[in-house]
């Protein structure tokens, strides 16, 4: 009897997996008894079994984590699957919140044209000095995305999932920390109509609409998708007035699914998506009147991703062969002002007034970005006695980075000028992965990837007539590279709902060049950045009991990284310069989801990661030292979920009540290679309540309910500690229809 024979045999016995997290200490207590006043104010579960579905079951999820469908519970990897209520996730802190979503999870939430940029378990670049120098890649539809791009699109969407360790074998490059793949809804042959429309303090408002229609009975349907999001701003900014902080944020998809009878499909997608925000991104610290800014011009930056995609499928007996194009066009612009007048007071013991001169200190920043792919890949059908896959890859990026910065300042000496940057990847990869059965219970997977890697950069450099900076320089330069990454796994099934795995996965980060050149305005070269290599070892379990109304997933990883891309702030020039050092780390994460209870959900994960330097060289030039704790990763993460249904009729309403709370607690992490301060530790408290009828719903809710003014990312001007933080309470109100 092979492994197949454990599975079960239809969706309906089979339970799987919906994640979130658990709490830590903090506002527990006040989290306990806001959740006990809620519950004390619905009735008991037995009065409202009218109201709920009798199956107490968890809903089973399928994923694509391995290019193939399969049950969540079935895959081994260590990773967290965002479906149904779980996707609330806020259209102003889309990545921010995601995270938190997930253990051992961290955005980089630095704020300026880098927003698609992580850490796993500890490992990933803190600042990218690279369109692709990042450890963590986001997929939309399985198409990468850039990190100078707009934030993912998270309207309309089936799940996302979030997968821990090396990626690289199927997902493709520098996917050495882990990968976040982010599945849109596919048309439907059917008419629907959704829309939801949200307001609330400091000037937050959220409109959404969601169309699909058959075009074709049982051969064209297509799909539409629509949001805008806006926040006004929390953040007084004494020299320019008003508020920083402020977003506006659009999004829109749309989608065409052909089929042909039942072996060919064919899904074209169209994305857009665009940010203007003027968040600031170094706030003084230590200040009573925290958070406050004092930049003139206040900091703007637009970034916009258009994108389109094809994935066709034809199903022959043997094999499926899959097809992947796709381009992708990223814009980003930025204008930031580089002495923040209460900063640099700080600094320079000088009045706040002589570093508020408009023009004064100013960088202007523009990127412009090109990707192409196509993937060709052969999967086996699921149940054969040997699965596998194997595939071809090319990608292209083109990209362009234009700088226009003046400082009288002396100390941004070497940020004057006019960067005129070009630069040009080109990725070929092949690739495959087998699963095969060694025992009736026990299965080995080994997966390889090998790429060619071509990378061009054509700096141009125009001084601006300042002392101390030189009239004009160039640079050309190019390099190739081949490298392989690649994973096995061992799985043992207990029994058809518990499974124990262990693997071993090299990650691969390629190098490259800086994309700002810290060394034009002096007529120096820029030296490429090293390729980070590194080796993850993983071991884990996945558990479904009590007749499937509780699931139990835990892991523990080590990981040893040779020339990890992280980063030195160069406070001179407000820019940041690799710092490729060896680290480690090391830790655990558990997950949990139940239903103790019709109408009754409960979900939490709980991450612990310790990541430390090593092998740093003495008097090294960033400042780094063997020990030092890894920038931006806390060493607990934790997230809990509350979730209850009810019906209204003992109130005399048709239809349901339902509520949600959430609980999620980032600690303290080093802010820099040198760690120079520490972020402090936070607790989030999110809420929700509503009331549904008939596709008709109308619900409250509080976002950062205790009012914490969170520090997300953190740099030193010398002695003075700077931070960027997060939104402050946000209190509104929704409506929502769905036909």
């Amino acid at each position: 009897m092979h492994d197949r024979d454990f599975r079960p045999a239809s969706s309906s016995n089979a339970a799987a997996w919906k994640s979130r997290q658990v709490p830590h200490k903090g506002q527990v207590g006040t989290l306990a008894l806001l959740l006990c006043g809620w519950l004390c104010a619905a009735p008991d579960p037995a009065s409202a079994q009218d109201a709920v579905s009798p199956n107490d079951q968890l809903d089973q999820i399928i994923v694509t984590a391995r290019k193939r469908e399969e049950r969540v519970q079935d895959v081994p990897i260590s990773m967290t699957v965002l479906q149904g209520d779980k996707l609330n996730i806020s259209p102003i802190a889309s990545n921010a919140d995601l995270a938190r979503a997930a253990p051992n999870f961290r955005f980089v939430d630095l704020g300026g044209q880098s927003t698609n940029f992580a850490n796993v378990r500890g490992v990933g670049s803190f600042s990218p000095v690279a369109s692709d120098d990042t450890s963590v890649i986001y997929y939309v539809g399985e198409v990468p995305q850039s990190v100078y791009g707009a934030s993912p699109n998270l309207v309309d969407l089936d799940r996302i999932e979030i997968l821990r360790g090396p990626q690289g074998t199927l997902f493709g490059r520098n996917t050495q920390a882990g990968a976040v793949s982010i599945v849109p809804n596919r048309p439907v042959f059917n008419e629907t109509l959704s829309g939801k429309g949200e307001a609330g303090t400091n000037g937050y408002g959220v409109a959404q609409i969601v169309g699909n229609a058959t075009v074709v009975p049982d051969r064209l349907a297509a799909r539409l998708a629509l949001r805008y999001a806006t926040f006004g701003g929390d953040i007084p900014n004494v020299a320019a007035g008003g508020t920083d902080g402020g977003l506006d944020v659009g999004a829109a998809r749309g989608s065409l699914l052909f089929k042909h009878a039942n072996s060919t499909e064919a899904l074209l997608m169209f994305s857009y998506g665009r940010e203007h925000t003027h968040s600031p991104r170094f706030l003084l610290r230590d200040t009573p009147s925290f958070p406050i800014s004092a930049t003139n011009p206040r900091t703007d930056v637009d970034s916009e991703t258009i994108g389109v995609n094809l994935k066709a499928d034809h199903r022959l007996d043997a094999f499926t062969l899959t097809s992947l194009s796709s381009f992708q066009r990223n814009n980003s612009t930025q204008l930031l002002d580089l002495t923040d007048g209460l900063v640099f007071a700080r600094v320079s013991g000088l009045p706040a007034s002589f570093f508020n001169i408009p023009g004064a200190d100013v960088a202007d920043l523009d990127l412009r970005e090109k990707q192409y792919l196509q993937e060709f890949r052969i999967t086996s059908p699921n149940g054969a006695p040997l699965i596998w896959t194997l595939g071809v890859n090319y990608f292209r990026s083109e990209l362009d980075s234009d700088r226009n910065a003046r400082a009288v300042t002396p100390a941004f000496l070497n940020a004057n000028g006019i960067q005129d940057n070009r630069f040009t990847t080109n990725s070929y990869a092949i690739f495959g992965e087998a699963t095969a059965p060694i025992t009736d219970r026990l299965d080995l997977t080994v997966g390889l990837r090998g790429t060619h890697e071509r990378k061009t950069a054509s700096y141009r450099f125009s001084g601006n007539g300042l002392p101390g900076v030189v009239p004009a320089s160039s640079q050309d330069a190019d390099f190739a590279d081949d490298f392989a990454t690649g994973r096995a796994i061992l799985r043992y099934r207990w029994s058809p709902d518990v499974i124990t795995y262990a693997s071993v996965a090299r990650g691969f980060v390629s190098a490259g060049f800086p994309v700002i050149s810290v060394n034009s305005a002096s007529g120096k070269p820029d030296d490429i950045f090293p390729a980070s290599t590194s080796w993850t070892y993983e071991a884990g379990f996945k558990s479904t009991l009590l007749d499937g109304r509780l699931m139990l997933n835990g892991s523990a990883f080590f990981n040893d990284v040779r020339n990890g891309h992280l980063a030195a702030f160069l406070p001179s020039q407000g820019v940041f310069t690799m710092a490729a050092v060896d680290y480690e780390s090391y830790g655990a994460e558990i997950e949990v989801v139940a239903h103790p209870a019709a109408g009754f959900d409960l979900s939490g994960g709980l991450g612990y990661t310790q990541a430390r330097l090593k092998n740093v060289a003495p008097g090294h030039p960033t400042g780094a030292k063997s020990g030092n704790d890894l920038p931006n990763v806390p060493s607990l993460t934790a997230n809990f979920s509350a979730g209850y249904r009810w019906s209204a009729r003992p109130y005399g309403l048709a239809g349901d009540f339902s509520g949600r709370i959430v609980y999620q607690h980032v600690a303290s992490r080093a802010a820099d290679v040198i760690n120079s301060f520490n972020l402090a530790a936070y607790n989030l408290v999110n809420v929700r309540l509503g009331w549904e009828n008939g596709g008709i719903g109308l619900y409250a809710f509080a976002n950062n309910l205790f009012y914490k003014r969170y520090e997300t990312w953190g740099q030193s001007f010398g002695p003075v500690p700077t931070v960027r933080v997060g939104q402050g309470r946000i209190l509104g109100v929704g409506a929502a229809f769905s036909f």
